[in-house]
């Protein structure tokens, strides 16, 4: 009996912690650096698999019984690519809100407070200011995808004095720090009329081009949208062209359609966008690290014991 790890950002005591309680059970285990892929013939009599493995691979593995990915977002998993449904899959959904809203609150202040021209100035040394900031202190801010990253951004720019306004599937109640909910169908009225659109959403058949053109044009032209999800749940053509044409006021994308960004998108060179490489919620950050061995910990300990796993995905959601 095997269990493999693959491309997992723990360290050397997690990692004999992790070893000591699966020798303790009878398995053996078995680890591979990110750029060595094990082969089928490796893995046989592998039951679980902890870290990112090739997917056609997991449907060669017989004896395989659970995946455990490090990541929040299981798409690829979900998809016709995956080809063992009897397998367990459990993502680290919950692991990464803290470093992804904080990424969300950096990437807003730093737009509203015209940062990106300052810097640019810096190197130029100009010395000049760049017209008047924003604050998020009465502002108002929808968060479509009300999870665990959404919840926190929304908990942290309710701390700032921001009414908050969330989007999920069902309407259903009002949790706390937000202040109105609205649903998918809601969406255009949801982002009228608000200071920033921030996004969270998991990528799913549901939210692929869920903020459409219609979506965007709903907005205004003191929105700044902000995504940390996924880049396809958003038409890029259709926010590009909003931007350039001022008919939304900025964007911050830690995500986009195609990854990475092709060099002749116009999106690099726009001043009104800030682009980082899908890094808001790395799992090497040491807080994300952190939650990521303790839910995994937590599940190996359930699996050993023969009782249900936390954070089991329903495939047919993506999520």
């Amino acid at each position: 009996m095997k269990i493999a790890f693959r491309h997992v950002p723990f360290s050397q005591q997690q990692a004999d912690s992790l070893d000591a309680l699966a020798r303790g059970a009878g398995y053996e285990t078995i680890w591979y650096a990110a750029g060595v892929t094990p082969t089928a013939e490796e893995l046989s009599g592998c039951e679980v698999l902890m870290g990112y493995f090739p997917p056609d691979l997991i449907g060669q593995l017989p004896a395989l019984k659970w995946v455990q990915t490090p990541a929040a977002g299981v798409e690829k998993l979900c998809g016709n690519i995956y080809k063992s449904p009897d397998v367990v899959l459990t993502n680290c959904s919950g692991a990464f809100g803290v470093a992804i809203s904080e990424y969300m609150l950096t990437g807003l202040l730093m737009v509203m407070r015209n940062m990106p021209a300052y810097m640019d100035n810096q190197k130029k040394h100009i010395w000049k200011g760049m017209g008047l900031c924003r604050s998020i202190y009465g502002s108002r801010i929808t968060v479509v995808g009300m999870g665990d990253i959404g919840a926190k951004f929304a908990a942290r720019a309710k701390a700032l004095g921001a009414y908050v306004r969330g989007v999920r599937r069902s309407p259903r109640g009002v949790p706390e720090n937000f202040d109105e909910v609205f649903a998918s169908a809601q969406l255009a009225e949801a982002v009228r009329d608000v200071d920033a659109v921030v996004m969270c959403l998991p990528g799913t058949r549901e939210t692929t081009g869920m903020i459409s053109k219609e979506v965007i044009a709903a907005m205004n032209p003191r929105t700044i949208v902000v995504n940390c999800g996924r880049g396809y749940t958003v038409d890029q053509g259709a926010l590009t062209r909003a931007l350039q044409e001022k008919r939304i006021a900025a964007a911050v994308l830690d995500v986009a359609e195609v990854e990475p960004l092709p060099t002749d998108s116009p999106l690099w060179d726009m001043d009104n966008v800030v682009l980082t490489p899908h890094i808001s919620g790395h799992d090497d950050d040491p807080i994300n690290a952190e939650s990521i061995y303790e839910i995994f910990k937590e599940n190996l300990t359930r699996y050993l014991a023969g009782e249900p796993l936390n954070h089991t995905v329903d495939r047919s959601r993506g999520y």
